[in-house]
C-alpha cells in the first residue's frame, strides 16, 4: 500500500534535493528514501526504479528551465531577450545545480514526452536566433554556440574558476552581449552576401 502523503512528485522533489547536494551521479533510491524517512521499497509504489526517477528528473528540469526562460524573455526582443534567457538559465543552475546537470542530455528519440519537453526548451532559442535571420543549419550552429557560451560559463563558475573579486555577473553579461554582437555581425554579413549574390 502506498505510504500516505507520498506521491511521484514528492519523490522527485526529494530526488532533486539529493542531486542538488551531491550531483546526479550520486543519486540512489536509498538516498531518496532516507531523505523521506521511508524504506527504499516504499518508493516502488511511486516510481518504477532508478531509471524512471532519472527520467522524471530530466523531464522536470527541462520543464522548469523552459518556464523560467519564457517568463524572463516574455515581452522582450533581440539583445534583451537573449540576455534575459541566459540570466534565467544561469539562475536555474545556481538554484538547482544537480537538476540542471540532469537536464542536459539529449532526450531518447523514443521518449515522446521528453523529446517534446526538450524541443519546447530549445525552441525558445531557435525563435530568438531566427529573429536574427538564421534558418536551417545556420540556426542550429547559432543555438549551439549560444548555449555553449552560457553552459561553459556556468561550468567554470561552478568549478570555482572565477575566484577574483571582479563581479562575475558583469562578466557573464559582457560575454553574452559579445555573442549577441556576433549574431548581429553574422546577420549583416549574410544579408550583404545574399545581396551580392543576387546582383
Amino acid at each position: 500500500m502506498p505510504r500516505k502523503g507520498l506521491t511521484p512528485e514528492v519523490v522527485v522533489d526529494a530526488a532533486i534535493r539529493v542531486i542538488d547536494a551531491g550531483g546526479p551521479e550520486n543519486l540512489t533510491l536509498a538516498a531518496v528514501a532516507e531523505s523521506l524517512d521511508v524504506r527504499p521499497p516504499s518508493l516502488f509504489n511511486h516510481v518504477a526504479g532508478l531509471p524512471e526517477l532519472r527520467r522524471l528528473l530530466h523531464l522536470r528540469g527541462l520543464r522548469e528551465m523552459s518556464g523560467r526562460v519564457m517568463r524572463a524573455a516574455v515581452g522582450r526582443s533581440g539583445r534583451d531577450a537573449v540576455l534575459a534567457a541566459a540570466d534565467a538559465i544561469r539562475a536555474f543552475a545556481h538554484d538547482h545545480p544537480g537538476l540542471y546537470a540532469a537536464s542536459l542530455a539529449a532526450p531518447p528519440a523514443a521518449d515522446e514526452e521528453l523529446v517534446a519537453a526538450g524541443e519546447r526548451f530549445t525552441g525558445i532559442f531557435f525563435d530568438v536566433v531566427r529573429r536574427y535571420g538564421f534558418e536551417g543549419d545556420e540556426s542550429v550552429h547559432a543555438v549551439r554556440g549560444l548555449f555553449s557560451t552560457i553552459h561553459g560559463f556556468i561550468m567554470l563558475e561552478r568549478a570555482g574558476t572565477f575566484a577574483m573579486s571582479v563581479d562575475p555577473d558583469e562578466s557573464f553579461r559582457r560575454l553574452i552581449a559579445r555573442y549577441v554582437d556576433s549574431l548581429d555581425a553574422d546577420r549583416v554579413t549574410g544579408v550583404a552576401r545574399r545581396r551580392a549574390g543576387g546582383d
